[in-house]
């Protein structure tokens, strides 16, 4: 399934409040991949959660509810953090390449 490191909210510095989020975050993370997962029959890792989140709307709909996010933007901004090797991926850029030059095409 997919890798996802587990904050350790006990040695956090954060409020109690952020422990909440921070969990509840991760708990829709979690909801999320692994129904997109089912839905594209096949399992996936965090690149590849990345990368359908970038090109579906529906699953970008999905990912905010869940998450209890604010915005996509405010969603995809958290899963980078937990996961900043995303921002290195080759396959992470190649996806944004694609996705620009399609915008730029219509």
């Amino acid at each position: 399934m997919l890798g996802f490191s587990a904050l350790n909210l006990e040695t956090s510095t954060g409020s109690p409040t952020d422990h909440l989020q921070n969990r509840d975050f991760m708990e829709g993370l979690l909801k999320a991949g692994s129904l997109i997962s089912m839905l594209e029959g096949k399992k996936i890792n965090v690149t590849a959660l990345f990368v359908l989140l970038l090109e579906r709307k529906d699953y970008q709909d999905f990912f905010v509810e869940v998450t209890s996010s604010s915005s996509f933007e405010e969603a995809v901004l958290s899963l980078l953090i937990l996961h900043p090797s995303l921002v290195k991926s080759k396959i992470t850029k190649s996806s944004i390449r694609k996705l620009h030059a399609k915008k730029r095409g219509h």
